[in-house]
């Protein structure tokens, strides 16, 4: 009789609470707080994959995301 009772009800009552618990929200906080953050940027963005200044001229882009056609200046 006791063991039917704790499959029956206290095992089903601890999962619920435990679900419960899981679904109450809960607010982040972030990585790194604003003061400490780095300011400059590690990595310099770069356009199309040609390098800092550079683009592609004719630009066309496969399937798989890689760009293909030859990097020239942007000035030109």
């Amino acid at each position: 009789m006791r063991r039917t009772f704790v499959r029956a009800v206290i095992i089903p009552t601890i999962a619920l609470a435990g679900l419960i618990g899981l679904a109450a929200p809960v607010q982040a906080t972030p990585a790194a707080p604003h003061d400490l953050a780095v300011t400059a940027l590690a990595i310099t963005p770069v356009r199309q994959r040609c390098g800092e200044g550079m683009k592609r001229e004719k630009a066309s882009q496969y399937k798989n995301g890689a760009w293909h056609g030859p990097c020239v200046p942007k000035n030109k």
